[in-house]
């Protein structure tokens, strides 16, 4: 990855020390709840030999354990694309929590990749409304896009907002359901201005999991499920 076409920050946590966090001239870390934690783990790696372990266990209700960056913010035309490879310990639930995200400086307006009703979705959140899109008919999750327990899969997404305009990929493939210009509302200028993006684990129905992030990118082109 490192010299890939339109890459502005690549990360593979390799020069992190175990047990600590992640790089400090990137990433800030941003917990609320008890028990949530990240650190760098050296037992688990899709690349290399080590990962950033999100502990998103602890109290019911609301949880928010991320791991932050504002470069390259601002981005050229306010579009970038995003990749991580992520494993999951107990694959997605019912409830609704967030993966990764992006959004403006005050988090007014942010756009939210994670699951809800057991399959990945995308949610926008504008100033006193929310919106949904998810990977499969609501109630049918067997039609919808999973994580595996236990399994590595490159999560990918293209913030565009120039034209208003998300799209996803999954293991490489589009998420066709993701790929909303208007979130079924009739919106046209909803694009947050991007300011920072985030990665970890953020719900707020309760759920439990826990977390292994590698290979982080953000680059203005899209990126793929590569080294």
């Amino acid at each position: 990855m490192p010299g890939a076409s339109g890459l502005l920050v690549s990360d593979d946590f390799e020069t992190a020390s175990v047990g600590g966090p992640p790089n400090a001239a990137t990433w800030t870390l941003r917990v609320f709840g008890q028990q949530g934690s990240i650190s760098v783990d050296g037992t688990q790696a899709h690349s290399g030999s080590k990962s950033v372990y999100v502990n998103g266990t602890g109290q019911s209700g609301y949880r928010s354990v991320l791991f932050t960056t504002t470069v390259p913010f601002p981005a050229a035309n306010n579009s970038f694309y995003m990749r991580a490879f992520i494993r999951s310990k107990r694959g997605m639930g019912q409830g609704h929590s967030t993966y990764f995200g992006a959004g403006s400086g005050d988090d007014q307006r942010m756009v939210r990749i994670g699951f809800h009703q057991y399959v990945l979705e995308a949610n926008l959140i504008h100033p006193g409304t929310e919106y949904e899109v998810l990977s499969g008919p609501w109630g049918q999750p067997e039609q919808g896009v999973q994580f595996v327990a236990g399994k590595w899969h490159c999560v990918e997404a293209f913030f565009n907002g120039a034209q208003h305009e998300l799209r996803a990929w999954f293991d490489g493939n589009e998420v066709t359901r993701l790929h909303t210009t208007n979130w079924d509302a009739n919106l046209k200028s909803w694009s947050p201005q991007y300011a920072r993006a985030w990665f970890g684990f953020e719900t707020y129905h309760g759920e439990q999991d826990e977390l292994w992030y590698d290979d982080i990118a953000i680059g203005t082109e899209r990126l793929g499920c590569g080294p």
